[in-house]
């Protein structure tokens, strides 16, 4: 019930690209910014990602990555800083021994109290900010953004008759969407980054398609038409290639079989959980030529095609195109996160001209936390718009 109600207004293709033109004006806001935090790339991105789904959400532009953003609007700011710290502390507790043994005591610590302060702060000011939306939106005052904004659309399918869930179960839902769009969504385009950032080749290569697509098919502006992948397909074939040499997820699916089973030589027995894994067939040699590489020409259309009837047609199979999994239990909001990617590492590559002194995989660090996330390096911004000017 709650699934359903949730992913109504973020699987369907049409109702994602709804909300690409809020997304774009809140990438265009971030990216303005990027070279103050060009050694903490990592919250740098976590802000995006929050200002992001911000947009999505609310139709709303905090501007929380802006470091000289207007402090006027104390609600924004305190939603903001209390959901980063909240989400940050989270994270760093699910994978600390010592809480989990607390936990266990039941102990609380001083790490879980305010990390559970912060994301207490977080939904009040959440639910204060969802009822004076609520009020304005009866008193027909929003803004288009916010009136195309998923809780906007959440609202109306809760009023209609026999909705089976209760405003503050809609109101729980775009809170709890909140967790699962910062963090992932931070570390997808990271790595999306930095690969932008060792391999100049690409970027420039990617540079010239997206201006093409705004000049021939925005009429000089970024667009949900522009970022379509018939568009600029290479766009979409870095972001795939990326997910193939550094996917977020390794197991990006879990599943509990229900039946007896031998897979290899392997007994199976109803109950089992089995990982499905998809980093080593994209690591194969005997699938992927120079594996090692980061070469986004290998998902071009014409090379697909080229695979068709052969072995190594196994790597186009979508289950392994992306880590949000496939079918009923596919993420809710992967077509939001998706489209988030695509406009954020547009709107950066548009603007800057972006170099990190480390191109080697071998050379990075990561961590497993709810997902890889990569230690991002520093990387250097050089305006591309002054460059045109």
């Amino acid at each position: 019930r709650m699934r359903t109600f949730m992913q109504k207004d973020l699987l369907s293709p049409e109702s994602a690209r709804g909300y690409v033109p809020s997304m774009i004006q809140a990438a265009k806001i971030a990216s303005q910014v990027a070279p103050s935090y060009k050694d903490d790339l990592n919250k740098y991105l976590s802000l995006c990602a929050l200002d992001l789904f911000s947009a999505v959400a609310f139709g709303e532009m905090i501007k929380s990555v802006d470091p000289a953003k207007d402090v006027s609007d104390n609600d924004s700011n305190e939603f903001a800083l209390s959901a980063y710290r909240g989400l940050g502390l989270g994270v760093e507790i699910l994978f600390d021994p010592l809480e989990t043994i607390l936990s266990k005591m039941g102990i609380t610590s001083k790490k879980q109290l305010e990390c559970f302060g912060n994301l207490d702060k977080a939904w009040n000011i959440g639910r204060k900010k969802i009822d004076n939306f609520i009020e304005r939106k009866e008193r027909g005052t929003l803004t288009e953004n916010e009136m195309n904004s998923y809780l906007s659309r959440a609202i109306d399918r809760q009023n209609e008759k026999g909705s089976m869930v209760s405003l503050r179960e809609a109101q729980e839902l775009v809170f709890t969407g909140l967790f699962a769009a910062v963090d992932t969504t931070s570390s997808y385009i990271g790595w999306v980054l930095f690969h932008m950032a060792r391999t100049p080749r690409v970027q420039e290569k990617l540079y010239k398609e997206l201006t093409f697509s705004i000049e021939n098919v925005g009429d000089g502006a970024l667009t949900d038409e522009v970022l379509d992948k018939r568009n600029v397909p290479y766009l979409h074939a870095v972001i795939r290639e990326s997910h193939r040499l550094s996917p977020v997820r390794v197991l990006a699916t879990l599943k509990s079989i229900d039946a007896e089973v031998k897979v290899n030589g392997v007994q199976l027995e109803p109950g089992d959980v089995v990982g499905l894994e998809g980093y080593t067939t994209g690591m194969n040699p005997d699938l992927v030529d120079e594996p090692e590489l980061f070469v986004p020409e290998r998902w071009l259309p014409d090379v697909v095609e080229s695979r068709k009837g052969t072995p190594k047609e196994i790597i186009d199979h979508p289950f392994f195109q992306a880590p949000f999994s496939q079918g009923a239990r596919r993420c809710p909001g992967s077509r939001v996160a998706a489209n988030e990617t695509q406009v954020m590492i547009a709107q950066l590559v548009l603007d800057w001209k972006m170099t990190s002194t480390i191109s080697s995989m071998n050379d990075i660090e990561y961590s497993q936390k709810t997902v890889i996330e990569l230690k991002i390096p520093s990387i250097d911004f050089e305006s591309r718009r002054r460059k045109m000017a």
